[in-house]
């Protein structure tokens, strides 16, 4: 009999280590589930918003863009010497188009308190609204009218069940229609667009666009921007690498970008930066080539970049349960492409401990 209890008791202890495993397992895909979803709704449109924008400065101002349209004026006669007033639209609509994820940017997802992100975002809306540093009107779009074109542009999808808010950017040519009849009726909120769409019109090349440095500001901080994000996320939106324009003089200059290598967002942003990355004292700082490294931290997240685990199943799975037996994890992302580890955690522990035990659990395998 005292067998036969000990079996059963056995076998019931192992029934219930198998339930919590595979309860905890379950957890841990919907967690992950959950993240990706908040990145497809709120994340990846304002990244492609951004790059967007960021490709059409770039074009705009160093790509021969003015001059390209101009070429089609001379094609339909000599009746046409202004860029076409719908062409010029366009690239204003991809400009509200920024505004308006960049507002859910902020609300949503995984950087609402990601103060580099922030800091960035934050320093394109305050370039669009100078009236100080860049004088001209043309592009100049004040905080109030950002929030109210991206808000009017972006909407949010009525009639969907789905637990989290879903967006959609209204269509150029929904985004015309609306232009065209706020322009009868002498709108105040579109006065800025028609202003620079008349400025787009008028400029005969890059050197005559009003605005211009208003823009190659702008373009700088999407670089920064852009890049940033995808060193976080680990992966990139961008077929080549991208470029800065640079005003030397009179004359453009081009520097390119290497994407953003995540041991060095402190030479993007070093006031901002240095307050949230690890101090040459912290337990996570790099040791050697194959040691993990914290690359940025903020309240409740840290992502670390972990070379053994580039490409490497086998230690991914070894390594994902061991840091979420860590008190106070919430969840993990685990990311082989980019060697990269985030953990999401409730900050029951001092901060400083709870980075020392990760680097054990990580130094034990």
């Amino acid at each position: 009999m005292p067998l036969e209890f000990a079996i059963i008791a056995l076998s019931t202890i192992g029934t219930a280590i198998w339930t919590v495993l595979t309860w905890v397992q379950q957890e841990e895909k919907e967690r992950t589930a959950e993240q990706d979803q908040l990145d497809a709704l709120y994340i990846n449109p304002f990244l492609l918003a951004a790059e967007e924008l960021q490709s059409l400065l770039y074009r705009l101002l160093a790509g021969g863009e003015i001059e390209f349209l101009r070429s089609g004026v001379a094609h339909r006669g000599d009746n046409e010497r202004e860029i076409s007033y719908h062409e010029a639209l366009e690239i204003v609509y991809v400009i509200v188009k920024y505004f308006g994820w960049s507002l859910y940017f902020y609300r949503y997802g995984s950087y609402t308190q990601d103060k580099i992100a922030i800091q960035l975002t934050r320093n394109i809306a305050e370039i669009f609204a100078d009236r100080n540093i860049y004088g001209d009107d043309a592009f100049r779009f004040t905080p109030t009218k950002q929030r109210s074109l991206g808000q009017r542009f972006v909407k949010r999808f009525m009639g969907s069940n789905a637990p989290y808010a879903e967006f959609n950017a209204e269509t150029l040519y929904q985004f015309d229609q609306e232009i065209m009849e706020s322009q009868n009726q002498g709108g105040h909120l579109y006065q800025d667009i028609s202003i620079t769409v008349e400025a787009i019109r008028r400029a005969q090349s890059t050197k005559d666009l009003e605005g211009r440095a208003r823009l190659i500001a702008i373009q700088n901080e999407l670089v920064d921007l852009t890049n940033y994000i995808e060193s976080e996320e680990g992966f990139t939106v961008s077929k080549e690498m991208r470029k800065k324009v640079k005003l030397v003089g009179q004359e453009i200059v081009i520097q390119e970008v290497p994407l953003l290598p995540e041991n060095n967002i402190i030479k993007l942003l070093p006031a901002v930066a240095t307050k949230f990355l690890p101090s040459s004292s912290s337990p996570l700082v790099k040791q050697g080539e194959n040691s993990a490294e914290i690359v940025h931290k903020i309240k409740g997240r840290i992502r670390l970049k972990i070379p053994q685990l580039l490409g490497n199943e086998t230690y991914a799975q070894t390594l994902q349960p061991l840091i979420q037996s860590i008190t106070g994890v919430k969840y993990i992302q685990v990311n082989k492409e980019a060697a990269s580890l985030i953990i999401y955690h409730e900050n029951q522990l001092p901060e400083a401990e709870f980075e020392r035990i990760v680097l054990e659990k990580i130094n034990s395998i």
